[in-house]
C-alpha cells in the first residue's frame, strides 16, 4: 500500500472500497433504514446492553454459559458449494470451512484463522458463520474456526488462548497467511500476532495480513475517550465488562500485551485493516492504535479514517459494535473492504 495522509472522517456514512492504489473513499450518505432497524432491534428486543450494565448482569450470565453452554456447532444450511471439516488441535475443537471455487490441486490451500467474538464467554453464532462462509467464497482461503475456552474456565486466559492459536498456525498443514477476529477475537488476534512475531519470528513471517473488527484492544477500558463514548453505545457498557478482566488476566498487568495488545510491539506486523464505528465505546481504544500507529503516544486519540503503509483504519460514523457482521448494507460494503483487502495482501 502506498503512503497517505489520513483521510477525513465523514460526517455520516461512507462507502469504502479497496483500489489497485490503495483505500478510496465513496459516496457519503446517511445511515440506512435497515442499519437503524438493527440498532432498534439490538436495544429494544435484544436489549443487549442491560447484559453488560452492571457486574451483577455480567457475572450472572456468564456463569449461566458455563452452567448450560451454548452449541458451537456450524449452521447445516451454509450453502451446497461450501464443506465444513472437523480438523482438532489439542483439546480445541477446530473447523475448516472450505469453498467449491471449480479448481482443484494436490497442494494445500492457504487458509485464514477466524477468532470469533462474544466477550470472551459467549459461543460463536450465527453472523460469525456466516462472516466465515463469505470469507471462504470471496477470498479463495479455508477458514480455520477455532473453538476456545471461555470465561469462567482457567484455561480462558488471553495469554493462553493466544498461545493456542499459535500452537494451531505451528501444527497446521495449511500456511495460515491471515489472521482476522471481532471483539474478543480482534483482541486476540492481535495478541497472537504479537506473541507470533516474538516467539515463532518464522511462522509471523508467513502472514501477510490482519483484520480487525471492533477490537478490544485495552481491558482497563478507562480511557476518556472510551467513557465518553460508552455513554452513547446502544450495545456495549463498561461496569460489566470491566467483571471480565480478573480472568483474562490470569495475574498479568492490565498493560500486558496479552491483557491490552494496544501496549505490544506494533513494529514488523503485516498489514492491518482495523474497522470500528463511532457508536461503538471500542472506537475510542481503536482511535489510540491508529495514533501508534501515526507516531504518537498510546494515551492520544486520533479519531478519522486513515490509510498508512501497512495500517488502514476505517472509522464508520453512526455505526455500532462489530458493524461488519450486521445485515444491513454497510455492513456489506464492509464485509466487501475486508474481502478485498484479503485478497490484495494474499495474491
Amino acid at each position: 500500500m502506498r503512503t497517505a495522509t489520513p483521510i477525513e472522517a465523514a460526517k455520516h456514512g461512507t462507502l469504502w472500497k479497496v483500489t489497485e492504489s490503495g483505500l478510496s473513499m465513496g459516496t457519503l450518505k446517511i445511515p440506512s433504514f435497515t442499519a437503524r432497524l438493527v440498532r432498534w432491534y439490538i436495544v429494544w428486543i435484544r436489549r443487549a446492553k442491560v447484559l453488560f450494565a452492571s457486574p451483577d448482569n455480567t457475572r450472572n450470565s456468564f456463569q449461566a454459559l458455563y452452567l448450560r453452554p451454548q452449541s458451537f456447532s456450524p449452521p447445516q444450511d451454509l450453502g451446497q458449494d461450501i464443506s465444513i471439516n472437523r480438523v482438532d488441535v489439542h483439546e480445541w475443537p477446530l473447523y475448516r470451512v472450505s469453498a467449491d471455487t471449480g479448481t482443484s490441486g494436490k497442494e494445500a490451500r492457504p487458509a485464514m484463522l477466524y477468532v470469533h467474538g462474544g466477550a470472551f464467554f459467549r459461543e460463536i453464532d450465527l453472523q460469525h458463520w456466516k462472516f466465515v462462509t463469505q470469507a471462504a467464497r470471496d477470498t479463495g482461503l479455508d477458514v480455520l474456526v477455532p473453538i476456545y475456552p471461555l470465561i469462567p474456565r482457567p484455561t480462558a486466559t488471553t495469554e493462553k488462548i493466544a498461545a493456542g492459536l499459535i500452537d494451531i498456525c505451528r501444527l497446521s498443514e495449511q500456511r495460515i497467511v491471515c489472521v482476522a477476529g471481532d471483539s474478543a477475537g480482534g483482541h486476540l488476534a492481535l495478541a497472537a500476532a504479537q506473541q507470533m512475531r516474538e516467539r515463532q519470528p518464522d511462522l509471523a513471517a508467513q502472514l501477510r495480513c490482519l483484520v480487525l473488527i471492533s477490537p478490544v484492544l485495552d481491558s482497563a477500558l478507562d480511557h476518556p475517550e472510551v467513557v465518553r463514548l460508552s455513554r452513547d453505545d446502544p450495545w456495549l457498557a463498561i461496569e460489566g465488562l470491566r467483571v471480565l478482566t480478573p480472568f483474562l488476566s490470569g495475574g498479568l498487568p492490565i498493560q500486558h500485551p496479552a491483557v491490552s495488545p494496544l501496549y505490544g510491539d506494533i513494529n514488523h506486523l503485516p498489514p492491518i485493516l482495523l474497522l470500528c464505528g463511532t457508536s461503538d465505546m471500542l472506537c475510542g481504544d481503536a482511535r489510540r492504535l491508529s495514533a501508534r500507529f501515526q507516531g504518537k503516544d498510546a494515551k492520544e486519540c486520533m479519531p478519522g479514517s486513515v490509510q498508512l503503509d501497512k495500517f488502514t483504519y476505517v472509522e464508520q460514523a453512526d455505526m455500532i459494535h462489530v458493524y461488519p457482521l450486521l445485515p444491513h448494507s454497510e455492513g456489506a460494503e464492509a464485509r466487501d473492504l475486508i474481502m478485498s483487502f484479503v485478497r490484495k495482501n494474499v495474491e
